[in-house]
């Protein structure tokens, strides 16, 4: 049996100490983007498709909802990995792809990034299609596919373990890119794999449809109360500097005015709004319509410190417990990992 030990690598200390210079040296010296037919330009990162981290950027661009609140939307998709490397070194100081989870790591490291709102809530599955995995225990002994370099799997190792999931009793292959998991399991290399709505709406949407089950990772149990309802999963990260460079809150709210729109449009107009993200990124248009019709309710844009408690759970007692951080994070860098973000 194999485990992976989950993250991207630590960017050297070197690189830190550069990264964080030249943030400074913007922040000094620069505001929000060059010019581009008078508007100001916000380059955002992006995980490449599947992600639904791609979903609002692309609506944004293509229904103009950037232009309507005065500036341009400048979307650079990468793969997971790359995307984190580069938002981590701060060589891309804006992420519209930040795991609350994930980038907790970078902060732990001495990288001055600060979350402002949270777009998606966590939802993730267990997905196969054999017949002897009818409980989450059935694992055991199975060949389970999972993205072991992103913060989704900070926060499934947990909530497998703790639905009676002994990891060390799993055969744990890792993958970097959501569609080589998805072909393994096709082609029965993988006996399941850890995903959310996504992957499982892309299976669901091809020839062989009714095959695929999903096993819930149920976190209610799990999850205290006072840590709030909602478990952030995706957030619009920067780095401070950045933020601090005149100019650029008022961009990352203009940014957030036309995330609100774009979630909007999607729930009211769901088969328009697959069209459009098909097009542009190449995932299955079946499968967005599906989501779109059915799950509206995975984009849940609020400003971060509404998930205060849920971060500080995250980062305090659920990760640490886990080994996915080396210790909890301190009250001082958690006050400035969630930012005090007024739309």
């Amino acid at each position: 049996m194999t485990t992976a030990r989950p993250g991207p690598a630590r960017p050297p200390r070197l690189l830190r100490l550069l990264a964080g210079t030249a943030l400074a040296l913007l922040a000094a010296c620069s505001g929000p983007g060059e010019p581009d037919d008078g508007l100001p330009v916000l380059p955002v990162t992006v995980f490449a498709a599947p992600s639904q981290s791609l979903w609002l950027p692309t609506l944004i661009t293509e229904l103009g909802l950037d232009e309507k609140q005065g500036f341009r939307l400048r979307v650079n998709p990468k793969p997971g990995q790359v995307a984190y490397t580069d938002f981590a070194t701060g060589a891309d100081p804006v992420c519209y792809c930040a795991n609350p989870a994930a980038v907790a790591r970078f902060v732990q490291q001495g990288a001055d990034i600060t979350l402002l709102w949270n777009a998606f809530e966590l939802d993730y599955y267990v997905i196969t299609r054999r017949d002897d995995i009818r409980t989450l225990q059935d694992l055991h002994g199975k060949r389970l596919g999972a993205d072991t370099s992103s913060g989704t799997w900070a926060i499934a190792a947990w909530l497998l373990q703790g639905n009676g999931v002994a990891l060390d009793r799993v055969d744990l292959r890792s993958s970097s890119h959501h569609a080589a998991g998805v072909a393994e399991l096709k082609l029965g290399r993988l006996d399941a794999i850890v995903s959310g709505m996504v992957d499982l709406a892309i299976l669901r949407s091809g020839e062989d449809a009714q095959a695929w089950r999903a096993l819930e990772l149920d976190r209610e149990r799990l999850w205290p109360g006072e840590a709030g309802a909602g478990v952030p999963s995706i957030a619009f990260g920067v780095w401070r500097p950045w933020l601090q460079a005149p100019g650029n809150l008022e961009l990352a709210r203009k940014l957030y005015r036309a995330s609100r729109e774009a979630a909007d449009y999607l729930a009211r107009h769901p088969d328009e709004a697959a069209r459009i993200v098909s097009a542009k990124t190449a995932m299955p248009e079946a499968a967005l319509r599906a989501l779109f019709r059915e799950r509206p309710d995975m984009i849940d844009i609020r400003p971060m410190p509404e998930y205060r408690d849920a971060v500080k759970h995250l980062t305090q007692e659920v990760l640490p417990r886990a080994g996915q951080l080396e210790r909890p994070l301190t009250d001082t860098e958690l006050a400035g990992y969630v930012h005090d973000f007024a739309p």
